[in-house]
């Protein structure tokens, strides 16, 4: 059993990384049969299943959802800037012609919410936390780099949907480590997939989709909602419970490198050698971070 709360943290959030690379693959191998919002429904339907099981098998579901009303209030933000964040991601995804504009914008959020988390949190840092953190977001940055890259390419349409994201992203990380007490990561993690399932459920029923969904689509996404609005959801709240918001955001974007090495194994598709230099970056980053050296 594990007593160090920042080893906690530290676990949580390496694994809150494994599973998103893990739900990386299975959402895009859903998006190949169904729309975004049947993607939703899908999703989100079986992330809400898997986690109101957990919540009556356990009995936590009258302590879950007993909170005050200001944190009922914040619920309510979170809930929003999810929905908000989620939509703008999918709908870049769509917009944008080259998937590697989207991935590169996205690794912003480590340095916005450490920026965040220095302001808002009054989170510090020793100087070699502080080199971690440049190193683990350099290597990100590097490894969803792409050539064909140029400042003009990263503003064309779609990508402000992606700083969209990306802030709201961001906002919700420090909303969840400032509320975390009382926000408790159950909490936060059925909120935002009833937030999200619900917002899906309205924008199908005003789309033409339908509710017919592929067997095979169903299939991963039973697999994939457990994995990532599940344990993953669980996973990141937990981490943000024992370590600070920066630090944990720090080692998720390792996922970055993860999912990097599964494309190599799973998929066959070699690396560019400034994406293995990323790689390495953000591992010693991360190691500089959460490794403390003996006097």
């Amino acid at each position: 059993m594990i007593k160090n709360p920042q080893t906690k943290g530290y676990l949580f959030a390496l694994a809150a990384a494994f599973t998103a690379t893990n739900t990386y693959f299975a959402s895009k191998h859903i998006l190949n049969f169904v729309t975004v919002f049947q993607f939703g429904i899908l999703w989100y339907g079986f992330g809400l299943f898997y986690n109101s099981v957990y919540l009556t098998v356990t009995g936590k579901v009258r302590e879950t959802f007993t909170f005050s009303f200001k944190a009922f209030l914040m619920l309510l933000v979170f809930a929003v800037l999810e929905v908000i964040s989620t939509t703008c991601f999918f709908t870049a995804i769509k917009l944008v012609d080259n998937p590697a504009i989207v991935s590169f914008l996205v690794n912003l959020s480590p340095a916005l919410v450490t920026l965040l988390g220095m302001l808002l949190l009054k989170e510090k840092f020793s100087l070699r936390e502080g080199l971690g953190i440049i190193l683990a977001i350099t290597g990100a940055f590097l490894i969803s780099f792409k050539w064909s890259l140029n400042i003009h390419s990263l503003f064309v349409t779609g990508s402000e949907l992606v700083l969209i994201s990306v802030l709201c992203l961001s906002l919700n990380v420090i909303i969840a480590k400032k509320y975390i007490s009382e926000l408790k990561p159950q909490l936060l993690a059925i909120t935002r997939v009833i937030g999200l399932f619900t917002f899906s459920l309205i924008a199908i029923s005003f789309s033409k989709d339908t509710f017919s969904f592929p067997k095979e689509a169903v299939v991963f996404a039973m697999y994939g909602a457990l994995v990532g609005p599940f344990f993953g959801a669980y996973a990141q709240y937990f981490a943000l419970k024992y370590i600070p918001a920066s630090k944990a955001m720090i080692i998720q974007s390792s996922k970055s490198f993860l999912i990097l090495f599964m494309a190599f194994f799973v998929l066959g598709l070699w690396p560019l050698w400034i994406q293995v230099v990323g790689g390495v970056l953000t591992i010693t980053g991360i190691i500089l971070v959460t490794v403390k050296l003996k006097k």
